[in-house]
């Protein structure tokens, strides 16, 4: 175990769990978002416990991700939303369930499915209802419907979307409008394509703004480790994960030196200078010593001097009793994630997403 590690409050989590439980309607299912590890938090220690609790069905980004939590042993069902056509083979292999958002890739994917003589193989739709990201357009619904309906070797598992403002009340036209079109193309498909499915389309801020559109299922993103980008919403939730090192040296510095690149930090009288195994390759912005942010040791606040380098960070901790040993704690439950990313002109999702895999997760 390194000396730095993410910690993932498992009481915290159960409440944000619970928080979304109680949101829902009746027959109501949850998918919870893993995809980018979990947001930096860890999608195998996470995804563990939510299986626990009962999740529908997780979300990943690529194919890896998924193989890498199946190999965990995880066994809830697992929708990828940006598969790859050169990876059909693993998608059949480690029982993963494919975002279908291109007529392209459903032509691929059923002649691939048809040489391996497999049928009803489970996909999800997804619509473009306006973000114009990824997803099948209203005119092409009559072309979708056609190819669906000549094959047997997929299966429409669910069919979704996503908002693109969900959390902004200025464009709540426009997500109106997003929410209007994709029941009508949902209800379009629904009444040509026999079998059963599911859909979905609000995401954290969906969920506390829209509840009317919450259809079988809801796809909360960070709101599930805590954050979420309406404010006066933030309350119902608690942020799940602390940041925490420690101090592996230290050294005293006469007036007037410089520490780390490019001399951005001189000192202004003697000092004592902490080092901290942190730095930016573990998802530590670099500006974060430009915008005076501190970590916290033994009650004291400690601020963190010069550019953060790739592995490691300093702070200054004259007129501190702190020394190398000490545990540091770099974000804790009560950090201000909004602020940070406010002076960072980013949001909280960049922060916390940040957060490098080779960081040990400690669950308590």
């Amino acid at each position: 175990m390194r000396e730095s590690f993410i910690e993932i409050d498992l009481t915290r989590l159960n409440h944000n769990w619970q928080v979304f439980k109680n949101s829902i309607q009746a027959q109501g299912q949850i998918l919870a978002n893993l995809k980018a590890n979990a947001y930096g938090l860890g999608a195998i220690e996470i995804g563990r416990f939510l299986e626990s609790k009962g999740a529908a069905y997780f979300s990943v980004a690529y194919i890896n991700e998924g193989i890498r939590l199946r190999k965990a042993g995880i066994q809830t069902n697992l929708l990828v939303f940006n598969p790859s056509i050169e990876e059909f083979k693993p998608l059949i292999t480690y029982r993963l369930e494919p975002e279908v958002s291109s007529i392209y890739y459903l032509k691929k994917l059923i002649n691939y499915l048809q040489q391996q003589h497999i049928e009803n193989f489970p996909i999800h739709l997804k619509l473009d209802t306006g973000m114009h990201r990824a997803g099948i357009t209203s005119t092409e619904i009559p072309q979708l419907i056609n190819l669906l309906k000549t094959q047997k070797a997929v299966y429409l598992k669910s069919v979704f979307s996503h908002l693109a403002a969900a959390e902004d009340p200025s464009e709540d036209n426009f997500t109106k409008q997003q929410i209007h079109l994709f029941d009508q193309l949902s209800k379009t498909i629904k009444q040509r394509i026999k079998n059963h499915f599911f859909r979905h389309l609000l995401n954290t801020a969906g969920v506390f703004r829209f509840q009317k559109a919450q259809y079988e299922m809801i796809r909360p993103g960070l709101g599930i480790f805590g954050y979420n980008l309406i404010k006066n919403s933030q309350t119902k939730l608690l942020p799940v994960a602390q940041l925490k090192s420690k101090i592996v040296q230290a050294k005293k510095i006469s007036i007037g030196e410089s520490v780390g690149y490019n001399r951005k930090f001189t000192t202004t009288s003697s000092s004592y200078i902490g080092l901290i195994p942190l730095g930016y390759a573990d998802g530590i912005d670099r500006r974060l010593s430009q915008i005076g942010f501190k970590v916290k040791c033994r009650g004291y606040k400690l601020p963190v001097v010069g550019n953060i380098s790739m592995d490691t960070m300093s702070v200054d901790l004259s007129h501190t009793p702190c020394k190398p040993g000490d545990e540091v704690t770099v974000i804790d439950h009560n950090t201000d994630v909004y602020e940070i990313a406010q002076k960072l002109n980013t949001i909280p999702y960049e922060i916390i997403a940040g957060f490098a895999r080779r960081l040990p997760k400690k669950t308590t």
